[in-house]
Order: C-alpha cells, then sequence, then structure tokens
C-alpha cells in the first residue's frame, strides 16, 4: 500500500491541491497528514479534494479543535487522532504526530512502531533508528524553508520517496 504523508501546509490551498492530485497520481490508497492546516476551511479543501481513507492529528498552530472535530466526524474515511496518531496500514504499525519531540519520546525506540512520521520544522528527512523504525518528515507543502513537497510510505518495503510539487 503507498500513503501519502503530508504537512505543514500553512493555508497554502493551492500547494494542497496539487500534491493531492499528484498523490492521487502516484497511486497512494492513503493519507497521513501531520497538523498545521491553520485554518479549518484548509481541512475542508483537503476533504473535497481526498475521498480515500485519511488520518490526521493537529499541529502547534489549529486552535479551532472542535471545528477540526466537527469536519471529520462527517466523513466516514476520515479519522482525527487529536494530537498523536496511531494506526496498522498495510500491516505496519506506524505513529504520527506533528513535533519532533514527540516523534522521538512516543514512538522511536519504543519497539511498537515500523514507521514513525513528524512533520513541524518544515525539512525533510528520513533515517532509521537503532531499532530498525523508520523515521520520518516529509518537508512542508507551504513552501517557506525548502520546496513544497511531501512523502510516499510504502508498507510492503517500509520505505520513504520524496515528492516535489
Amino acid at each position: 500500500m503507498l500513503v501519502a504523508i503530508m504537512s505543514d501546509v500553512h493555508d497554502r490551498q493551492r500547494n494542497l491541491l496539487t500534491a493531492l492530485k499528484r498523490a492521487k497520481e502516484l497511486g497512494c490508497e492513503h493519507l497521513l497528514y501531520l497538523g498545521d492546516f491553520v485554518h479549518p476551511s484548509t481541512l475542508q479543501v483537503m476533504l473535497e479534494s481526498w475521498l480515500q481513507p485519511l488520518d490526521f492529528v493537529l499541529g502547534n498552530n489549529e486552535y479551532e479543535l472542535e471545528a477540526f472535530d466537527s469536519l471529520a466526524s462527517q466523513r466516514t474515511n476520515v479519522h482525527f487522532h487529536g494530537y498523536y496518531g496511531d494506526a496498522v496500514l498495510g500491516e505496519r504499525h506506524i505513529f504520527f504526530t506533528h513535533t519532533p519531540h514527540d516523534a522521538i519520546s512516543r514512538g522511536l525506540n519504543s519497539g511498537l512502531y515500523d514507521a514513525v512520521f513528524y512533520g513541524h520544522t518544515h525539512a525533510s528527512a528520513a533515517f532509521t533508528g537503532p531499532d530498525k523504525t523508520l523515521m520520518v518528515n516529509p518537508g512542508e507543502l507551504y513552501g517557506r524553508r525548502e520546496s513544497p513537497g511531501f512523502a510516499v510510505y510504502c508498507t510492503s518495503s517500509n520505505t520513504v520517496t520524496f515528492h516535489k510539487i
């Protein structure tokens, strides 16, 4: 299974739509979003364009928790996790959150996860921890620190590729 991993759009809805289109073209069947939509209207745009399963957490720039929860609850394909997500996708146990600190303290080296995903830094990165856990930051959709992009996680091989938009 191919899973699109996106983060830090900061209301750049045009970049979001471009990334969602590209993820569909790549054959992604699921989307994990790692926070910093900023306004609920950006989640609404995502929900209108992405009809596949979506799991998401909030970042440090979302202040309307009830609005995000309300939008998510209207869709059967959407799962809102709060600030920390845990899922099994393609037989891989995955932890995802917005901040690297939480990714390290709650996910990496716990022995519980095949992959841990985080955002926040606006810098794409991937490495394998001492316990063989894959740790990934997909970069940013915003385009402030680096070119806008996202990652695609392959559950069968437990690997990731990066894609610029």
